[in-house]
């Protein structure tokens, strides 16, 4: 999916596909530009990833990253931040209400069934336990 999406996002088709974006930053002990989508999220305005892939460990102590979405590119800084369960939880919850996909984060729900805070959090493991935030906000211009 990465080999389709990387072009994609990068391409004018990009700026009508929402939901994702195309984080780009240079590798913390390899040194060589990585490039990958991850499903965009708000959370208290912030945009934000979930992710429990080796790259996340890139933004330890935060880093330079330039994000493309929506057709534009944000250059900007990523932060990881480690989460309980609990926390997490609440962050899903909050993407969900500002029009996160639950689909999209491989949650399963009945049809209709919001899920609550602790119902997600639950889920334990299985949403991630860290999240990275990115200093930009997406309704203003990009630099």
């Amino acid at each position: 999916m990465n080999v389709v999406m990387r072009p994609l996002l990068s391409s004018p088709l990009g700026s009508r596909i929402n939901g994702v974006m195309l984080l780009e930053f240079t590798g913390r002990r390899s040194g060589r530009r990585i490039r990958v989508p991850a499903n965009f999220h708000l959370v208290d305005g912030v945009p934000t990833a979930f992710t429990d892939a080796p790259w996340r460990h890139n933004f330890t102590d935060g880093a330079p990253v330039t994000v493309t979405y929506r057709g534009r590119k944000y250059k900007t800084h990523g932060t990881l931040v480690r989460m309980t369960p609990e926390q997490m939880g609440e962050a899903v919850r909050k993407s969900l209400d500002t029009g996160g996909s639950a689909q999209r984060m491989g949650i399963k729900t009945a049809p209709g069934h919001q899920p609550t805070a602790a119902e997600l959090a639950a889920l334990g493991p299985d949403l991630g336990t860290a999240v990275i935030r990115f200093n930009f906000n997406p309704s203003l211009p990009h630099t």
